[in-house]
């Protein structure tokens, strides 16, 4: 395939040329998209505590999936979720108009975010403090706030965490007082469609679902609870799309649930993929005994957790009282070969993930721990050597890149990150005249990577006679 070169394709920096520091890439961010009780909608915010999810994006409710995923990663240890709240065509925020003295309308006021929670908001209406205006009393659960000296022309500037309040068309007169009433009307959305999930990137630029993570910098990427062939799907080629400046990463992907080990295993033979995870079966959940919720949480929590070179085989896994299916090792080894990821319960050991296999048929990548090791080194390097593009194509320039880079190599060595390295090519024998004139700087990184010790042989020989 032929490349056109015709413009730099990243940021230039006219600095002279030099060896210049290299900045470490995390992966371990969680890209989560699911419906909730309460919060922004389409858009990213970063989560990073069970207090800050439930503050933003409201607690457990039936029928709801992002609470149930991110839940299940907080409790890895995970603190870097960018949450994507989606709903269905029913999702709308409760609201309630508010009446002039003649009975004609006055003000709308409505829920800060769509969804059931603002069912529960109350608001009084009250003359204002100021002569010609009105305040509203606003109440939910133990809090309150007060929002005083309104117009009918100031409603723009109303700062309120619960609400927002409009002017209703052709209103003239200020709303008459009323005691606390209920707002009403509020939906979550909870019948969310796989297209939802997906998402969608419209002509105005706006996006949604899924399509809001192509600009977010995540390490891993679900949609929660999900399990449909169109989903996977749409994770897999997302994961496929992300070029290294938005921000390499892996799908974490659900079975149905009550799938059998045998009809699991069948689902991945057309599947063939380095960046995605399958994970199986569904699990029960210490917060909610007697209920069972899609894994994909748990394994996306536990990858985050770990450097991006560390297998989350045999790593234990949190917050499971017990597995929809006990497996055998005979399953295990189905499983594995079907390159599916089980979390499995090991006697007095807890639940841990038993292999660290992904989707891809090549053996070569089919590691999870070589997948991630790879796409953080090539993010490093992207970041490291920006400072080169559209810089003379001199030795002295292939020299400092083929420096620069030994130098990040050496320290990865150093922190076990890689197993060792060959010295980067960037020289006469990868950059001829005719890669110069056609304005290509060619560099050759490397790496061996590290590789886990999933099978321990031990021998044991009997011996006879005296110790020595």
């Amino acid at each position: 395939m032929v490349m056109e070169y015709i413009q730099p394709r990243v940021a230039i920096d006219e600095s002279d040329v030099g060896t210049r520091p290299t900045q470490a890439v995390s992966l371990s961010a969680i890209g989560l998209v699911g419906t909730f009780s309460k919060g922004p909608v389409n858009q990213a915010v970063t989560i990073g505590s069970l207090e800050q999810l439930v503050t933003t994006f409201g607690g457990y409710t039936e029928g709801l999936t992002g609470y149930l995923s991110a839940l299940a990663a907080l409790n890895q240890g995970a603190s870097d979720l960018k949450i994507v709240r989606i709903g269905g065509t029913a999702m709308k925020a409760a609201e309630k108009i508010y009446k002039d003295a003649s009975a004609a309308d006055s003000i709308k006021v409505t829920a800060a975010s769509p969804g059931t929670w603002g069912n529960d908001i109350k608001v009084a209406v009250a003359a204002g403090t100021a002569a010609s205006t009105f305040k509203l009393v606003v109440i939910y659960g133990s809090q309150s706030e007060t929002l005083d000296n309104l117009t009918l022309e100031n409603l723009n500037n109303v700062n309120s965490q619960f609400v927002t309040v409009s002017k209703v068309t052709e209103a003239t007169n200020l709303p008459q007082n009323i005691a606390s009433t209920p707002l009403a009307g509020g939906n979550d959305g909870a019948a969310a469609a796989d297209g939802d999930y997906i998402g969608t990137l419209d002509e105005n630029g706006k996006r949604s679902g899924l399509k809001v993570l192509e600009t977010v910098q995540v390490g891993l990427v679900l949609c929660a609870q999900q399990h449909s062939a169109t989903v996977q799907n749409a994770l897999l080629t997302h994961c496929a799309g992300a070029s290294i400046g938005q921000g390499l990463r892996v799908a974490i992907l659900n079975p149905v649930q009550n799938l059998s080990v045998d009809a699991a295993a069948a689902t991945t033979a057309s599947m063939d993929a380095a960046r995605g995870i399958l994970t199986y079966p569904w699990v029960e959940p210490v917060e909610l005994p007697g209920q069972y919720v899609a894994p994909d949480g748990y394994y996306a929590g536990l990858l985050s957790v770990l450097r991006s070179n560390q297998s989350p085989s045999n790593k234990q896994i949190q917050g499971i009282l017990s597995a929809e299916r006990m497996l055998s090792e005979a399953e295990v080894k189905t499983l594995t070969l079907a390159r599916i990821s089980p979390i499995s319960l090991v006697p007095g050991r807890g639940f841990r993930v038993r292999n660290g296999v992904n989707l891809a048929s090549d053996s070569a990548w089919s590691q999870t721990c070589i997948r991630r090791a790879s796409d953080q080194l090539e993010m490093e390097v992207f970041a490291a050597i920006q400072w080169a593009i559209s810089e003379e194509n001199t030795p002295e320039l292939r020299t400092a890149v083929a420096a620069q880079l030994d130098a990040l190599m050496l320290v990865k060595k150093l922190n076990r990150e890689i197993y060792d390295y060959k010295p980067t090519l960037c020289d006469d024998s990868n950059n001829t005249s005719e890669t110069i004139a056609a304005r290509i700087l060619n560099v050759a990184v490397r790496p061996r990577f590290t590789y886990p010790a999933d099978y321990v042989d031990v021998y044991i020989q009997r011996q006879i006679g005296s110790a020595s």
